[in-house]
């Protein structure tokens, strides 16, 4: 399953245009299949995104003690920086949620879902 790409474009020049609606419809079809997209804006151009890249590399490598300044618990991690084995996964302790990647294809299921084990990416 690949992650869509999806333009602004058609979006900035008429909100309500079919093909403004079709970018909408492969931005939510890419988010419910995949959790992710890749937002192609065109006003943004190669200096701007490599800056922008650089920015968060940057940001990743500082230690773990200054990341931790980040930290927002309280808000469930939605904002801040989340680090390496805090967050479980959602669906090793929800069962619709294992129904439902029960019923896709083998190649389509996450790797390793009965470890029920925090994950070890730093976000």
């Amino acid at each position: 399953m690949e992650v869509s790409t999806v333009s602004l474009a058609p979006f900035l020049l008429d909100p309500l245009s079919a093909e403004s609606k079709s970018e909408c419809q492969k931005a939510a079809e890419s988010l419910i299949l995949t959790g992710a997209l890749i937002v192609r804006d065109e006003r943004a151009t190669k200096e701007a995104n490599d800056r922008f890249l650089d920015l968060f590399e940057d940001y990743f490598e500082q230690g773990e003690r200054e990341l931790k300044r980040d930290e927002r618990p309280e808000v469930g991690f939605q904002v801040g920086v989340t680090l390496e084995n805090t967050e479980k996964p959602k669906c090793a302790s929800d069962e619709n949620c294992q129904n439902i990647i029960s019923s896709l294809d083998e190649a389509e299921r996450p790797v390793d879902l009965g470890s029920h084990g925090a994950d070890p990416k730093c976000r």
